[in-house]
């Protein structure tokens, strides 16, 4: 059996979240799990099994059928009775077929029950005019076609369209002309095209008491990632951004200046913790969310939690049998929320080069698992083939500091050594290119500016071998740097 809600005095016009339009679902919902909306003022609803709850007593002596009629109109009695605490004008009908019960409840007022077996008998005297054409997977301009069609043929009624022989309206209309007759006849077994809840990916909780300490807002936090993860698991999702949002107590203002404002705003505390890879783990999103709050801790008791998280597709690899294991992302996070713990979000990381001429400026960047393939280099054997064009250059970190001899602004002579007094450059400069000078960043307080030499050096000791290496002047302090050895 199927209910149908018409609201009188809801708007035809498509308005899915409309206020009335909702309140006809959440009436619906009332009675069944089963709720179609098919338009913003109609919504029909599956009520099999109500007569457990609406249906006459066990000691009544009635036959089946007039059971069945009493308990649908102690339900759709049920339902005017809810809908008129809710303030809304309504007509109701129960039926054996969704599409009858939707043209009953458009079509008359008040209650209308409908019997199995009576449905072209009831839906009879409509008019075609009337008909959905929608609930027979037929578009507006089409509906209009068949309209002018009916009106040529003498068509009126429900009942004219019913009587017609079946093989001539599926010779002249076709499949459409199919299903418009089983329609008017009550005759269509159907799904029902369910409306789905939304989906909640956000969860909140107002908390009776204010919370100052990491302990019981654990408790808190865990509760609502559960409920998140579920909802992600049950709809084969995850996660790769979670977003918490902390409110705390209003903090007083003014009274050091004795003033009377009592208070500001409660403050809101939102950050955003981003995921290498998605999950849906909550003890794992639960700890980096611990971390993330011990590091940054609000400044005034809690009085609200919120965290919501973006549904993402999940992760799918595959290893093979000769590739090694590598730790489980989920385990490396939170390994790396640790070590940012301890030495600083800037520290952790992957680095990355700047967009700069500055030398070896980089910057610590938050660490992802790269899925794209490397692309082929079609020179690469080439130079693997040719060892000849191959230079490696070994830089010192930190750079030597060196003494170097100038004749007419060119490095003659050098002597430099690392930290252990084994590795040292020192000797007469053979060959000199340069210098290359670079500046940048004058407005900071670290501005840099050098010139670069690369120099052949022969050893004092007169052997045969030169090492070549890049020198630099340091023109801020005017001082000399090994940068490092060309191999």
């Amino acid at each position: 059996m199927f209910a149908c809600i018409h609201g009188r005095s809801v708007s035809k016009l498509p308005a899915e979240n409309g206020v009335a339009g909702s309140s006809l679902v959440d009436l619906a919902f009332t009675f069944s799990p089963l709720v179609e909306q098919t338009t913003a003022d109609t919504v029909v609803f599956d009520v099999s099994g109500q007569d457990l709850l609406f249906g006459e007593t066990s000691g009544s002596e009635i036959d089946a059928d007039d059971a069945a009629i009493a308990s649908a109109n102690k339900l759709a009695n049920e339902i005017v009775r809810r809908a008129r605490d809710l303030s809304l004008a309504i007509n109701v009908s129960v039926a054996a077929n969704p599409d009858t019960a939707i043209h009953a409840a458009r079509s008359f007022n008040g209650t209308t029950i409908i019997n199995i077996g009576d449905e072209g008998l009831r839906l009879g005297a409509l008019s075609t005019r009337q008909i959905d054409f929608s609930l027979a997977g037929i578009d507006g301009r089409r509906a209009e076609e068949i309209q002018e069609t009916f009106s040529l043929w003498g068509v009126r009624t429900f009942g004219d369209l019913a009587r017609l022989p079946l093989a001539g309206v599926a010779e002249r209309l076709g499949q459409e002309g199919v299903r418009l007759r089983k329609l008017v006849r009550g005759k269509i077994d159907r799904h029902l095209n369910l409306v789905r809840p939304p989906i909640g990916f956000e969860q909140s909780l107002e908390l009776e008491h204010p919370v100052e300490e990491l302990e019981p807002l654990s408790f808190i936090l865990s509760r609502l990632l559960n409920q998140i993860c579920a909802n992600l698991i049950e709809y084969a999702l995850a996660t790769n951004e979670l977003k918490l949002r902390l409110v705390t107590e209003p903090r007083l203002v003014g009274i050091a200046t004795g003033s009377n404002t009592d208070t500001n705003n409660s403050h809101l505390h939102e950050r955003t913790i981003t995921l290498p890879v998605p999950m849906r783990n909550p003890k794992t999103l639960l700890r980096l969310l611990l971390f993330d709050i011990e590091a940054q801790p609000p400044s005034a008791p809690i009085v609200a939690v919120t965290i919501r998280a973006e549904p993402v597709e999940p992760r799918a690899s595959q290893t093979g049998l000769f590739i090694p294991l590598a730790p489980e992302p989920e385990k490396l996070e939170i390994t790396l929320a640790r070590l940012a713990k301890l030495v600083g979000p800037d520290n952790v990381g992957s680095p990355e080069l700047l967009d700069t001429h500055r030398p070896d400026a980089f910057r610590m960047k938050r660490f992802r698992v790269a899925s794209a393939k490397r692309k082929k280099n079609p020179n690469r054997q080439s130079a693997i083939g040719n060892r000849q064009c191959v230079m490696g250059f070994r830089v010192f970190r930190p750079p030597w500091r060196a003494k170097v001899e100038t004749i007419h602004g060119q490095p003659a002579r050098i002597n430099a050594s690392g930290r252990n007094s084994f590795n040292r450059v020192r000797g007469k400069v053979g060959c000199a290119a340069g210098p290359w000078r670079s500046s940048g960043d004058w407005w900071r307080p670290d501005v840099w500016a050098r010139d670069e030499w690369d120099v052949a050096i022969v050893d004092a000791n007169n052997q045969p071998s030169e090492v070549l290496c890049r020198i630099y002047r340091d023109l801020t302090n005017d001082e000399w740097f090994v940068a490092g050895i060309y191999d």
